[in-house]
């Protein structure tokens, strides 16, 4: 009871800053989206429609406190509306209505508020915001899990965590890639903050949080989180300035792992090697096959969760002589998944996301470089890129392409590089652009809040002119 309460009290303060402060309300259902506190909530919470509520709010006092200073038109959030579109009409075609329907509810959802999320997500404070929701959020459901390790131990396909059954942040691969896409965003954190006071305290709060999604992802015996640490090695000394250095932390964090895991961890992990006679990686490889032979003769692909008419043929081995077939099995890839499900022109338009997400961020880096009082932009912009590739080599084995995690990195390629252009454009002197301010309202907001939000927003994120 006292849980539901605290979640109660959580989610009406979102609602509550967001009479005065209208960014407050998308965060809001950034959290309900990522947490989910109605499925961990007893009552109140689970009784009604939380995330609707959050979103409605969200869009409705953009429209009436809060509509100025959009963002450019850019390829992601074009992308975006292309794709909610594209998805919605591919229902007319679906092989399977009903289960079309039920992932459409959720995943167009997440397309169309990626595509909003740009137009509140405006200053660095609002920036800051959201990546600490998002990390918060996230590290929710790493923190349990990452607890319970240490007194288990761990293993492949035990709930630990805070999300039960096998889908979303409960399966484990889904989790493990997740894991490894925070640690970037809690050591970025850890050096920027201004929403956190500055002390060693909350310093070894985010680095707490990065050791905890490190100890998840190699506690889920998934040998998708490999790949995952392994990207996120390479793309971190890839990205620092002193690559000795972080190589050498690297190498000792890998070891570390090699030296403490455990034999079942070690037997696990040592099977992606051996693919043919791995039934699981083999099946993943027979499925992107029949999927391929399915596109090639649908184009415009099967509609949402279209997998399950697909049947894969195994051949003979020495324990089955006559071989078997499987019906309705999983993607197991992102792009495979919106190839099967939407046919070449949704891949198309995912991978034009994914890539223009990652130029859009390099871009942002450069137009801040040489400007001191602007590293945190170029900094996040790094960020970014890390766990955006993280999630898209990850992505290749599992089948969360239209989750949120993915989708809200793309906004926030979206806000950062809006931002960098903004303050670029006003250190050259072009036009008299004002900074965009964290919030504004029609009516008068509440003293104490806006003493702060101006505080922050004239100390801190006042771009230089």
């Amino acid at each position: 009871m006292l849980r539901s309460l605290w979640l109660f009290a959580i989610y009406a303060s979102f609602l509550g800053l967001g009479t005065q402060a209208p960014f407050a309300l998308a965060l809001g259902y950034v959290w309900v989206d990522i947490f989910s506190p109605q499925n961990v909530s007893y009552v109140i919470l689970n009784q009604v429609p939380v995330a609707l509520i959050m979103g409605g709010s969200a869009v409705g006092a953009y429209l009436l406190l809060d509509r100025r200073s959009p963002p450019r038109l850019n390829i992601i959030t074009v992308c975006h509306i292309l794709l909610a579109i594209w998805v919605t009409m591919t229902l007319l075609w679906s092989v399977t209505p009903a289960f079309a329907a039920e992932k459409w509810d959720w995943a167009f959802k997440t397309l169309v508020f990626a595509a909003f999320i740009p137009f509140v997500i405006r200053s660095r404070v609002q920036i800051d915001a959201f990546i600490q929701v998002f990390v918060l959020s996230l590290a929710a459901n790493l923190l349990p899990y990452g607890a319970k390790i240490f007194l288990s131990g761990g293993g492949y396909g035990r709930e630990l965590g805070l999300a039960g059954g096998n889908t979303g942040l409960g399966e484990g691969a889904t989790l493990a890639a997740v894991a490894v896409m925070t640690i970037p965003l809690a050591l970025f954190l850890r050096k920027h903050t201004l929403l956190m006071p500055k002390n060693h305290l909350f310093r070894l709060a985010y680095i707490g949080i990065a050791l905890v999604s490190l100890f998840t992802t190699v506690g889920t015996f998934q040998r998708t989180g490999l790949v995952g640490l392994v990207v996120l090695g390479v793309a971190m000394i890839a990205k620092s300035k002193n690559k000795f250095l972080v190589g050498a932390v690297v190498a000792v964090a890998a070891l570390a792992i090699g030296y403490f895991a455990s034999a079942a961890w070690d037997s696990r992990i040592s099977t992606i090697g051996n693919y043919q006679q791995d039934g699981s990686a083999m099946t993943r490889i027979l499925v992107w096959k029949w999927t391929l032979n399915y596109v090639m003769e649908h184009p415009l692909g099967g509609g949402f969760n279209m997998y399950v008419i697909n049947y894969i043929e195994h051949g003979p081995t020495e324990s089955n002589p006559e071989g078997s077939v499987e019906f309705g099995r999983a993607f197991h890839s992102i792009y495979f998944e919106v190839l099967g499900e939407h046919g070449w022109i949704g891949l198309g338009l995912f991978l034009t996301m994914l890539i223009g997400g990652l130029v859009m961020l390099n871009h942002a880096a450069k137009r801040v470089r040489g400007m001191p009082e602007h590293e945190w932009c170029r900094d996040l912009a790094a960020a970014l890129q890390v766990s955006l590739v993280v999630l898209m080599c990850c992505g290749a084995f599992i089948g969360i392409a239209f989750q949120p995690m993915i989708h809200y990195l793309l906004a926030m390629a979206v806000a950062v590089s809006s931002y960098a252009r903004t303050v670029t454009s006003l250190d050259a002197g072009a036009g008299s652009k004002v900074p965009v301010m964290p919030w504004r309202s029609h009516a008068s907001p509440n003293p104490a809040v806006a003493s702060v939000m101006r505080g922050a927003a004239g100390r801190r994120d006042r771009p230089a002119a």
